[in-house]
């Protein structure tokens, strides 16, 4: 604390010169010359001579201790006062003296003695001149003892005191200071700013300035700190203070980054620094902003330098940030000989289990296994957290390398142990933690890992975040969620890119979206022909198209895979998927001789009885019924121990079937149950059954077969299933009271059964068909409460979302889709929820609320076929503002890029927005198109007429127009349709 000088007030007295013994005249002249040593003596032999009287005396021996006291003579002043408080307990000098023995005992370290003075003397004389300072003191000696809330109350009662208190700045300073050595670092910034506002010019005013700076910079409020220590205030302190106002400042740009600002300020401080100690410190922290700015080289001379001449604390610390700087230039053997030297030199320094690690991240980058992993091991015995964080990150990293998944993730789950929050290396650990996880097939904890890193961190590793998602969910089967991540990656990586590439066209088929997987696979094989797998993405190519029914194209295919890898096709498996690919292409007769080839070629091959099962099927696909019985018969004769002989019963009952012999059919459809009672075609066996009689139009019979099956298999866990069927038996015949009855028979037989929520669907659905809408209602809602993020429960909500949209009630239309839709976020029945969510805003006039809702498709689900749906909803909306340029766009791409009815639909209404611009001749070759390539959509075929109709008549062309509305009448003879055509006839 700043020492602070005592004045004491020089009592003047009433009594005249020639009164006063000379020894006592003399002693006050000496007093008030400040020749304290000649007063003391003086005044010493007055008082011995006892040539006072008493009220000399007692003036003689105030003084007489006050001189001790400026001769800093402490414990002599303090007996002379102790001993005049307790002689004189009436004296006009007691309150002075209790004061000054309070202060006396500050400044001797005696800080109980000096408050129980001045506690004395505040509560004794509580009006007294002193109580302000009395407070100060106080406050002082606890401060003193770090009794900072003792300190804090008696500050803030010297403040109060402001009249009888001497120090108010310093008791202001003092109550900041308070609050900064108690973490209280806002607060003291308050104290200091009221220090300044009022008493800006006393000498503790530039001091308060920079405690402020110091203050923001530890609150890590550095703009504030600059601030406050760029203040022309602080030029009035002192040079050490100024110094370290200075280093502050200069600290403050380094936090912010702004390294010429900071290197500015250091370059100052040496030009004005001599000692050794702080320029070393000043260079150590320049070497550093050159380490962080990536200026290797220079940090590495400054850091080399001080470890060679500076000062032993910094010389240590120095000499391992010189290899650090070597090991980011590249220069990994210099690197590894300092860190060597540092661990030499220094094996118990803080650092050394770093200089560890760094040998470790040289040598690994070096490919040397075995010397990195026991350097990064000796890292891991660290006391310092980062280092051992670091260094079981990149030993996780090499093991994950090496495709020890299990050693990585390990070690990721103990560098996750010991990592910031908020750390470069925290995110390091847990994307290495997901991809172990995900190699180890931990989808669920790759995927909860890497929904967390992307959320909380999105400028990390994006791609590679995005990728392991999107592989993780497609594991899953969850391919929109899957789609979403592929279509967030925007890949510099050419493996990368390569990978994203195929895992698309991979996603897209799994999705059916065959348009898009075909895009990509395409895509893929025309950049990377030379890749391994060619043939496989290429056959995937071909049932891309096949799934599309592009036969032609899928067959060419097909026949250039098979035809030009001879060799390949030169076993079983070869044989197998040409026979497959054949028959796929249409080329049946070619399908079968490969299949009957096969069998005798390889007649031990576990194929066999599968390409003898597909000449049965393409019989029956071809209505060839008698010779696919044949053929299924053929393979039960060939391969009596065939584990497909339940299908094949299956088979044969559905030949029976389809060529009308119901009974036979019945008899194999039997089979399947007496001899495999436990198999999984036990279903479509009992749905034959089924079939069969309600054919033959005895469904009683079905449902007494049903009964009599789960009477003599009472223990079969497919008895629920099973009788599962009598109520879709009874829905099948619309016999919608008989299906009630019996799914509720069922409910109560079953009511463990997972399939309860479907029995409550099919209530909902046959009740619907009854146009008992609160009974459907009802039953659509156990449906979605029971099972709401399963398919059934999905479906229960759009059936439920259709009926209140029938009844008008939109907006419980809408809550109960987003109900769904917010409940199952990665299903992939998400779009079509919120395309249905979109639909109901149209109806309810709720334009802005469609539009965002179809916006969120098309940028979310891209390769969802609701995306396009969406798209020619977006544009209906577009066209009705008159906003065409955004209209066309959409219908534009949906149209050419579709060839279905959804095309079909965008292509209508391109020509409608067109026809709506007075573009006659563009609108008539849109809808032109709609008839020639979309002619297979009726609808819109049909409504095309109408529009082209229109369009001649804009033309004046009265025959043209004629001839467009009566072709909708040799389509349509009555409805809708007709009455419009007939309508437009008659006005023409």
């Amino acid at each position: 604390m700043k020492k602070i000088i005592l004045c004491l007030l020089i009592y003047t007295f009433s009594i005249s010169a020639q009164d006063l013994p000379d020894n006592f005249t003399s002693g006050l002249n000496a007093y008030n010359s400040r020749d304290f040593g000649t007063a003391y003596k003086l005044f010493s032999t007055a008082i011995n001579r006892k040539e006072l009287n008493k009220l000399q005396l007692i003036t003689a021996k105030f003084y007489s201790a006050n001189c001790l006291l400026n001769l800093d003579q402490l414990d002599g002043a303090a007996s002379e006062f102790e001993s005049f408080i307790d002689q004189y307990k009436f004296s006009d000098y007691r309150e002075s003296v209790i004061y000054t023995l309070g202060t006396i005992y500050y400044k001797k370290g005696e800080y109980r003695k000096a408050r129980e003075r001045l506690t004395y003397l505040i509560n004794e004389y509580p009006s007294n001149e002193f109580t302000g300072t009395s407070y100060y003191w106080l406050g002082e000696s606890y401060l003193a003892e770090e009794k900072y809330i003792d300190a804090e109350e008696n500050f803030k009662n010297a403040i109060t005191q402001k009249r009888t208190n001497k120090f108010i700045v310093n008791s202001i300073y003092s109550l900041a200071q308070v609050y900064e050595k108690s973490n209280n670092y806002k607060k003291a910034v308050e104290e200091y700013d009221e220090l300044l506002a009022y008493y800006k010019d006393h000498e503790l005013g530039p001091k308060s300035q920079m405690r402020i700076g110091i203050c923001y910079f530890i609150l890590k409020d550095y703009d504030n700190a600059i601030l406050e220590l760029n203040d022309p205030l602080i030029k009035q302190l002192p040079k050490q203070e100024l110094i370290e106002s200075k280093y502050f400042l200069a600290s403050s740009f380094v936090r912010l980054k702004e390294y010429n600002e900071a290197t500015q300020v250091y370059n100052e401080l040496l030009a004005n620094v001599s000692d050794k100690s702080n320029r070393d410190k000043i260079s150590y922290s320049l070497a550093w902003i050159n380490f962080q700015q990536e200026k290797y080289d220079d940090a590495y001379k400054l850091f080399k330098e001080l470890a060679d001449t500076g000062l032993d604390s910094l010389k240590s610390d120095a000499l391992f940030w010189s290899g650090e700087s070597k090991r980011y230039l590249g220069d990994t053997k210099t690197a590894n000989d300092i860190f060597k030297d540092f661990i030499s030199k220094y094996p118990g320094h803080h650092l050394a289990s770093r200089a560890q690690l760094g040998i470790g991240s040289t040598l690994i980058a070096q490919s040397d296994g075995p010397d990195a992993e026991k350097a990064l091991l000796n890292a891991t015995i660290s006391n310092d957290k980062q280092t051992r964080g670091k260094a079981y990150t990149l030993l996780g990293e090499s093991r994950l390398n090496k495709k020890n998944y299990t050693d990585a993730k390990k070690y990721f789950s103990e560098a996750l142990k010991l990592t910031q929050e908020q750390s470069e290396l925290k995110n390091r650990s847990l994307l290495g933690l997901s991809v172990s996880d995900y190699y180890l097939n931990n989808y669920d904890l790759s995927i909860k890992n890497l929904e967390e890193l992307r959320l909380r961190s999105k400028e990390f590793e994006p791609d590679k975040v995005n990728f392991y998602l999107a592989e993780s969910y497609f594991q899953q089967a969850k391919f929109s969620a899957a789609l979403k991540s592929y279509n967030s990656i925007s890949p510099n990586s050419e493996s990368l890119k390569q990978q994203t590439i195929l895992g698309k066209a991979y996603t897209y088929f799994n999705l059916k979206d065959f348009t898009n997987s075909i895009y990509y696979f395409n895509e893929y094989l025309s950049k990377y022909k030379n890749d391994q797998n060619t043939n496989e993405y290429t056959l995937r190519l071909a049932d891309s198209y096949f799934g599309m029914k592009n036969f032609a194209k899928a067959s060419a295919i097909y026949r250039e895979l098979f035809s030009k890898e001879k060799t390949v096709l030169n076993n079983d498996l070869a044989y197998y998927q040409y026979g497959q690919s054949l028959f796929k292409s249409g080329k049946a007769n070619e399908a079968m001789d490969a299949f009957e080839k096969l069998q005798e070629k390889y007649p031990n091959s576990k194929y066999t009885d599968q390409s003898q099962y597909i000449i049965g099927w393409i019989h029956f696909q071809q209505n060839d019924f008698n010779n696919a019985i044949y053929s299924y018969k053929s393979l039960l004769n060939k391969y009596p121990r065939s584990s497909m002989r339940p299908i094949v019963y299956n088979s044969i009952g559905d030949s029976y079937y389809n060529s009308g012999q119901y009974d036979s059919s019945i008899v194999f459809y039997s089979k399947v149950l007496s001899e495999f009672p436990a198999t999984q075609y036990i279903f479509d066996a009992v749905s034959g059954i089924q079939y069969s009689y309600v054919a033959k139009e005895q469904p009683d019979e079905a449902i007494k077969f049903i009964d009599q099956f789960i009477s003599s298999n009472p223990n079969s866990k497919y008895s629920d299933q099973i009788f599962f069927k009598k109520g879709d038996l009874y829905y099948s015949i619309q016999d919608y009271n008989s299906a009630i009855r019996s799914y509720k028979e069922f409910i109560t037989n079953y009511p463990n059964s997972s399939l309860i929520p479907n029995a409550y669907y099919w209530i909902g659905k046959s009740a619907a068909n009854m146009k008992d809408e609160t009974e459907a209602i009802n039953n659509f809602n156990f449906a979605k409460s029971r099972s709401l993020k399963s398919e059934i429960g999905i479906s229960s909500v759009l059936e439920l979302a259709r009926i209140y949209s029938d009844k008008k009630q939109y907006s419980s239309a809408v809550n109960v889709l987003k109900e769904a839709s917010d409940a199952v976020p990665t299903s992939n029945r998400v779009p079509e929820l919120l395309y249905q969510q979109g639909v109901n805003q149209v109806k309810d006039n709720k334009i802005d609320e469609a539009s965002s809702t179809f916006d969120q498709i098309i940028n979310y689900y891209e390769g969802s076929i609701f995306v396009s749906k969406a798209k020619v909803e977006l544009g209906v909306i577009e066209l009705q503002k008159n906003n065409y340029e955004n209209a066309q766009a959409l219908f534009k791409e949906v149209s050419e890029k579709r060839t279905d009815d959804i095309g079909a639909e965008a292509q209508y209404y391109y020509g409608v927005l067109l026809y709506n611009q007075n573009k006659i001749e563009d609108a008539i070759t849109s809808l032109v198109r709609v008839r020639s390539v979309f002619a297979a959509y009726d609808e819109w075929y049909t409504k095309s007429l109408l529009k082209l109709g229109d369009c001649y008549i804009k033309l004046k062309d009265k025959k043209q127009a004629r001839e467009m509305y009566r072709a909708v009448l040799s389509r349509h003879d009555s409805g809708e349709f007709a009455d419009e055509a007939k309508k437009k006839i008659k006005q023409l």
